[in-house]
């Protein structure tokens, strides 16, 4: 009996996700293209800087020697696995 009551009541009726002030305080932020211009160039930016340590680093993301593929960047090859010595690889070397 219980379980008959549960299913028979109204469904609530979903609340919007904004509300109808915040619709239309967004509908005047589009409004004014160059705020919402700036506000997408400055989300790429800020995604961007987000990824900036690996796409600004001494190492090579990737890179290919004597036919195999590495990534320097995920891993930390000695520089005796391309003929050197046993230190820390210096990508900016010309031998290499």
């Amino acid at each position: 009996m219980a379980e008959a009551a549960i299913e028979s009541a109204p469904a609530r009726p979903r609340r919007p996700f904004l509300s109808p002030l915040n619709q239309r305080r967004l509908q005047n932020f589009k409004a004014n293209r160059r705020g919402y211009w700036s506000l997408w160039i400055f989300l790429f930016l800020f995604v961007l800087s987000l990824f900036s340590e690996l796409i600004a680093n001494d190492k090579p993301i990737i890179a290919s020697y004597k036919g195999e593929i590495l990534f320097p960047v995920l891993v930390a090859y000695p520089e005796e696995k391309f003929g050197g010595f046993y230190a820390v690889t210096d990508y900016r070397d010309p031998v290499i």
